[in-house]
């Protein structure tokens, strides 16, 4: 609780378009706990999968809603979301208790997660939900995050033909993370870093440049907004224009957990050496 995760997390800051207030964005999912549960709730589907269509791949497993192990997962899902949810807001309020400051407004919102309607479930991977229907406790708009050196969009909308009361929930990659190292592999990371955060204040919580974060590793933000555009998925009301941000960055392999673990196992060996 209160850690912003691995990878692609963040910590965004940047001014309001509309206000030039400063807005603070976060962005993670429910980390461990939820993988966790993920990894539960697969073997039960399986199990299900087996019994009820067993030529259905095993990535499409399913647990039936009516059954109670489908109610207790549904159930266990709420309880990741609220969870996720205490998550960021421990986060902004550390921060603002840093800052001896008050907030003016706070919203949020979900993606990448499962959302109901009824009888109909919905999984909604690389979406971020419009409609209120999907979010009982919804505040405000939503947001949309492109890349680091792009505006993170503030948006609202309905449900229509083409996007099912769901938005994009970001640029999405061009490529695997692998590729795209190996394509900027004539370049030194610093240099790579230097010309795609000019003018931005990046930061990685490891203090180890991940370059697969960077925004060359992410769509056309511009291709994104005309396709938002085109295909009326949702109304821009506002953009955070981007002063900087700490990217969580490869956690697992220099996580500060790690180091104080190491740190001990090191005094300890020293110890009994003497």
């Amino acid at each position: 609780m209160g850690t912003q995760g691995d990878g692609n997390h963040f910590l965004f800051v940047g001014i309001s378009k509309n206000t030039g207030n400063t807005m603070l964005v976060t962005h993670h999912g429910s980390r461990a706990p939820g993988a966790k549960l993920y990894d539960k709730g697969m073997k039960v589907a399986n199990r299900f999968r087996m019994e009820l269509s067993p030529e259905t791949l095993k990535e499409n497993a399913w647990i039936p809603f009516e059954t109670e192990e489908g109610e207790q997962y549904w159930e266990a899902l709420q309880l990741i979301r609220k969870w996720t949810k205490e998550n960021h807001e421990s986060i902004h309020n550390a921060t603002l208790e840093k800052l001896n400051i008050e907030k003016q407004n706070r919203y949020w919102n979900e993606h990448n997660f499962v959302f109901r309607d009824g009888d109909l479930f919905y999984h909604a991977k690389g979406a971020t939900p419009l409609d209120d229907k999907f979010l009982p406790d919804i505040t405000g708009p939503r947001l949309i995050p492109l890349n680091m050196a792009e505006p993170v969009l503030i948006v609202q909308g309905t449900t229509n033909d083409r996007n099912l009361g769901f938005a994009p929930h970001g640029a999405g990659r061009n490529f695997s993370r692998t590729q795209h190292k190996k394509s900027l592999a004539h370049k030194t990371i610093d240099e790579v870093f230097a010309e795609e955060t000019q003018g931005l204040d990046i930061r990685f919580f490891t203090n180890e440049i991940d370059i697969s974060e960077l925004p060359s590793a992410y769509k056309s933000a511009k291709n994104v907004r005309a396709q938002i555009e085109e295909y009326g998925l949702c109304e821009v009301l506002d953009e955070v224009m981007p002063y900087g941000c700490i990217m969580a960055g490869d956690v697992g392999k220099n996580a500060s957990w790690k180091k104080k673990k190491k740190f001990r196992q090191q005094n300890n060996e020293n110890k009994n050496n003497r």
